[in-house]
């Protein structure tokens, strides 16, 4: 028997449970759950320009798990520079004694997996070295299963697709590429979700992680994500295109927000095992803009 753990409001954005908390015979799943006040905390310009709290979703013998915005980095981007990311600002807190982490057991801090820089999602760190290396071995080794949940435009012909193109970085351009050549293996499963007039939710699931394998994989398999500019050239969403007679409110000088100003790409889920080898399942509730879009789509453009 596995431990699930999703902390959100029932039904926020999401169809899996909304909250599921089945118990193993090795792990205390109540003192597997992080306290309600448990965060890391940022001041102000240094991940982002505002002040930082990131609760945490989960947590287990050794690691935890946050819900990472949008625009947060964790780890160093390779073509947008950052003068730090999470995990580096955690690390100097931690050399500089910060009282709330030594409150909370964390005596290291490793970022195992995680969304890219401009995604959304579910962030699973580890909190000792090692448990680092051993959750770092999971993953490189395919233990560790992602599901993703995303927004694409257009009509799918399709419920089901496999891509298994190879990665690399472009040599000249600040993205990926699929070459035979000098690409790293990789492979993702999408699944058709929920259709809607001229968009679709759709699910990613792999055991790699890869940079950009799910924008990349989608891209190349026509299913372009809502918001996406460096694989496709898609628009945000936005009321007035699916509600019949809606205009934004004013004298017509406004500029109307779009429903979701982000790219529409979310690590929903986060599948690994315990270091007693038990199956931990970690599930992170969309952004309420996120999760607000897909209602409007359901009350707007259903199919």
């Amino acid at each position: 028997m596995g431990v699930s753990f999703f902390l959100g409001r029932a039904g926020e954005g999401s169809n899996f449970p909304a909250t599921r908390a089945s118990r193993s015979a090795n792990l205390d799943h109540t003192s597997a759950m992080p306290a309600a006040v448990d965060f890391l905390s940022f001041p102000p310009d240094t991940l982002v320009r505002d002040p930082l709290r990131l609760p945490f979703i989960a947590r287990g013998e050794g690691w935890l798990a946050l819900n990472k915005p949008a625009g947060v980095p964790w780890t160093p981007d390779p073509w947008i520079p950052r003068p730090t990311d999470l995990v580096r600002e955690v690390r100097r807190q931690l050399r500089d004694g910060k009282p709330a982490l030594a409150r909370l057991g964390i005596g290291a801090f490793h970022g195992i997996v995680g969304p890219d820089l401009v995604a959304t999602g579910a962030l699973l760190c580890a909190t000792t070295d090692a448990e680092g290396a051993r959750l770092a071995n999971a993953l490189g080794s395919a233990q560790v299963e992602l599901t993703y949940r995303f927004v694409t435009m257009g009509r799918p012909a399709q419920t089901e697709i496999e891509c298994a193109l190879p990665l690399a970085p472009h040599s000249l351009e600040p993205r990926m590429l699929v070459s035979h050549a000098t690409g790293k293996k990789t492979a993702t499963t999408f699944r058709l979700e929920q259709r809607f007039r001229g968009y679709a939710v759709w699910t990613a699931t792999t055991t790699f992680d890869r940079l950009h394998q799910i924008r990349i994989h989608a891209a190349e398999s026509g299913l372009p994500i809502v918001g996406e500019s460096r694989y496709a050239k898609t628009t945000p969403i936005f009321l007035s295109e699916i509600k019949r007679g809606y205009r934004p409110a004013g004298d017509g000088t406004r500029v109307e927000p779009p429903l979701y100003g982000e790219l529409c790409l979310h690590l929903a889920r986060i599948k690994f095992p315990a270091n007693d080898g038990t199956p931990v399942v970690v599930e992170a509730p969309l952004p309420k803009p996120f999760a607000v879009m897909l209602k409007k789509l359901g009350e707007h453009v259903p199919v």
